[in-house]
């Protein structure tokens, strides 16, 4: 009876199991991991970023209720909602108009979502579009790091920033230094100069989502070992885009062949926030392995070209959408390819199948 009463209790109503994390689990986890990066900020008493971060979390709840409403479709997209409203904060500098994040926070995710679909069907990532939209009615909110094309001819560029103040370094950073050309660099003979350590873990920057690239890197290993999110199109964006800063960067600035700063373009325009928590949105990528690796080193060549050695404060939003305009042609594509695959492959087993079953009742 106790073996009959132990199989009852294994036995539930839900008979299907996912190969992978559900939308409202990996949700859930990017939500958390974001979370993180809102503690940050309160710990380093970034107050007007939390301000906009909660307003704008607040107006992306907002559009989506108003959606529901005006489409008479009620659908369980608030976490979804909290997560956009959250990275559009983030990626929104702190000076930026409170009022003005509300206003265009509302008003660009409900006609992205009332136009262009909602969370199952969007072909426009409606963070990359908010973001783009508030940088062209308010430009000048927008940071630009100093560097000129002297500081990109040297070969370590990021550096040079460093040195100059313009990303500030930590007073636990000579201690880490110090602890990491001891222990891990010194056995490849390598020392690594103070200032990278801040560089890592907070440049500074009046963009939220540019500062804590540790965090993000950290995030980025947990998210895609639980398979929350994909690393096909991330590794592939951000090897293509590094690989093309170190070859081709230097014979646009004039540096050194080949010794352009990876590091530069990597940590200071968002560039490993944005390949984490926007490159990839739900419905605007391709489903296939191949589709998605073609997405991400097309990506990575749109980077190069737009945001060049990095620095941008803005670039990686347009990065997004160029890729949303190319998106659909290359799942047009992988259609293609699944319909060859079941006209050549399938349709012949089914009909040989039938034919046996023919063959049998005759």
């Amino acid at each position: 009876m106790t073996y009959y009463q132990g199989l009852a209790d294994r036995v539930t109503f839900r008979p299907y199991s996912f190969l992978s994390p559900s939308v409202a689990d990996s949700s859930l986890g990017l939500l958390i991991l974001l979370l993180v990066q809102v503690v940050l900020l309160a710990i380093t008493r970034s107050f007007n970023s939390l301000l906009l971060v909660s307003l704008t979390t607040l107006s992306a709840l907002g559009a989506d209720i108003v959606n529901s409403i005006l489409r008479q479709h009620f659908e369980r997209s608030w976490r979804i909602a909290i997560v956009q409203g959250i990275i559009v904060g983030l990626l929104l500098p702190s000076t930026y108009s409170p009022v003005a994040a509300v206003i265009i926070t509302f008003c660009v995710l409900l006609l992205s979502k009332y136009a262009f679909g909602g969370f199952s069907g969007p072909w426009v990532n409606p963070v990359a579009i908010t973001v783009a939209v508030a940088y062209f009615l308010d430009m000048s909110a927008f940071p630009l790091l100093q560097i000129d094309s002297s500081m990109l001819q040297n070969r370590n560029a990021a550096l040079l920033l460093i040195q100059d103040g313009s990303v500030p370094i930590a007073s636990e950073d000579a201690y880490f230094t110090a602890f990491m050309n001891r222990t891990i660099f010194s056995v490849f003979k390598l020392a690594v100069p103070e200032g990278y350590v801040s560089l890592f873990w907070d440049t500074g920057s009046l963009i939220p989502a540019f500062r804590f690239n540790a965090i993000t890197l950290i995030s980025s290993i947990i998210l895609i070992s639980l398979d929350m999110v994909d690393w096909i199109i991330p590794a592939c964006f951000m090897t293509v885009y590094a690989v093309l800063v170190r070859l081709c960067g230097p014979l646009v600035t004039g540096a050194i062949p080949m010794q352009g700063d990876m590091l530069l373009a990597l940590l200071t325009g968002g560039t490993l926030f944005v390949a984490l928590y926007v490159l990839q949105w739900y419905g605007t990528t391709p489903a296939t392995a191949g589709g998605k690796c073609v997405y991400g080193c097309i990506a990575g060549l749109f980077a190069f070209l737009i945001m060049g050695m990095g620095t941008s404060p803005v670039g990686c939003m347009f990065v997004v959408l160029a890729m949303n305009i190319v998106s659909p042609i290359i799942q047009y594509r992988e259609d293609l390819s699944v319909f060859k695959t079941v006209h050549k492959q399938l349709i012949p087993r089914i009909n040989a199948m039938k034919e046996v079953d023919r063959v049998g009742d005759d």
